[in-house]
């Protein structure tokens, strides 16, 4: 039997006009797969695990460290207060200007009525941001900037999962986190201080350890004015992975007891590391089971916007040009040989690589265009395998897995 991976191109990412609304899905998974194509596919899933273990570091010096800015003495915080993680990279500038400009941001400190606001870039990006917030820091007290560093690991789930690190550091031992991406708008159908939605989120807390306080969406949109002035989503995108703007309860990592041999273990937490080009919150969301009948049962019916970030450029961004691209460069190496069947045709993950270049799908292979591809063709491989039932039972996927 072949143990060859069967895909096909997903027309909407072909298409250049929608493509930005399936970015990390390049191609389909077939539903039928071989036993020998599903033991390939778990092969994926294992060497994707090992190969960013390795970049994490050697198993006995493996772990999250964490530069800080912005006030340091914090003893009125308590473990009922919830602190907002914004992860964030190569937009210093813009965020600045933004936050002297207006307050429409949902994180901005202003909203968060004296909660504590966690900017979390990564180490490459701290200087840029702490240049740019210096002023914002003085003036908003409960605004902090926190640099992560996952040695040679990076990527979207590795950034979720220090965020998960860093709150487990707290001092005041939080008990729920808030966490969003950098540019989602306030409105009043997602605000987290709005009662109505808080009741709702803790209703919904009794059940799931994560809920999304929204639908979320892949299009920017200009600030509603006014900012209740927001349409309800439908029925159908309830289908959304819980993203772009968390709720997460405690623990945030699980710990194993610590022995006379060995330090305590923790997890990743709920967010897959591994997965580094988009996949997280989806696989999350299936590890966890949080849809029912092809509907998210954590996210709130309200509609999570999201704004397009205006200003200058930072003068440097070598997280995403050239981190991220050495951790996506990696793991390329180490799957271009995975067994695919596209479209009817036998070929190495490698060989599909450059048939999308032929095609015009993407500029150039090897490059990081193509690296970002094959990445998120594992992705949706592992995805797959979820759907299908097939992960291996017990598996080890934690990445960084010693506490800091």
């Amino acid at each position: 039997m072949s143990n060859k991976i069967v895909l096909a191109r997903n027309p909407s990412w072909v298409d250049p006009g929608t493509r930005p609304e399936c970015k990390y899905s390049p191609v389909i998974v077939a539903k039928e797969q071989t036993p020998d194509a599903i033991r390939t596919m778990q092969d994926a899933l294992i060497k994707r695990i090992e190969t960013c273990r390795g970049l994490a570091g050697p198993k006995d010096n493996s772990w999250f460290s964490f530069l800080r800015a912005g006030p340091s003495h914090e003893p009125h915080l308590r473990s009922s207060n919830v602190p907002v993680i914004v992860i964030s990279g190569g937009s210093a500038k813009k965020l600045a200007i933004d936050l002297s400009t207006d307050y429409s941001l949902a994180w901005h400190p202003i909203n968060l009525r004296n909660e504590p606001l966690y900017l979390l870039v990564h180490k490459l990006d701290f200087n840029n941001y702490a240049q740019a917030m210096a002023g914002l820091m003085a003036q908003y007290r409960n605004m902090h900037l926190i640099g992560w560093d996952g040695t040679g690991m990076t990527g979207f789930g590795a950034a979720r999962a220090a965020s998960l690190a860093f709150a487990d550091t707290l001092p005041y031992r939080p008990q729920r986190i808030l966490m969003m991406d950098q540019d989602v708008i306030q409105t009043e159908a997602s605000r987290h201080t709005n009662p109505t939605v808080h009741n709702k989120l803790m209703n919904k807390h009794g059940a799931k350890p994560i809920v999304g306080l929204g639908v979320g969406y892949p299009t920017r949109v200009p600030v509603p004015r006014p900012f209740s002035n927001t349409p309800a989503p439908v029925l159908a995108d309830f289908n959304s992975p819980a993203q772009q703007f968390v709720s997460i309860q405690a623990p945030f990592r699980k710990r194993t007891q610590r022995t006379l041999l060995a330090p305590e273990i923790k997890d990743d937490g709920i967010y897959p590391a591994y997965m580094v080009a988009g996949g997280e919150d989806m696989l999350m969301g299936m590890q966890l089971k949080l849809n029912e009948d092809d509907r998210n049962v954590a996210l709130l019916p309200g509609r999570i916007l999201k704004k397009g970030l205006q200003g200058p450029q930072d003068n440097s961004n070598a997280y995403w040009n050239e981190a991220r691209v050495t951790t996506l460069r990696t793991l390329f190496e180490a799957e271009k040989n995975t067994p695919l069947i596209f479209e009817n045709e036998p070929m190495s993950l490698g060989e599909l690589m450059e048939s999308f270049v032929q095609e015009g799908w993407i500029q150039q292979h090897p490059g990081p265009d193509s690296y970002t591809a094959s990445a998120c063709v594992i992705e949706r491989i592992i995805l797959r395998l979820h759907k299908l039932g097939e992960f291996p039972a017990n598996i080890d996927s934690t990445v960084f897995n010693r506490c800091p």
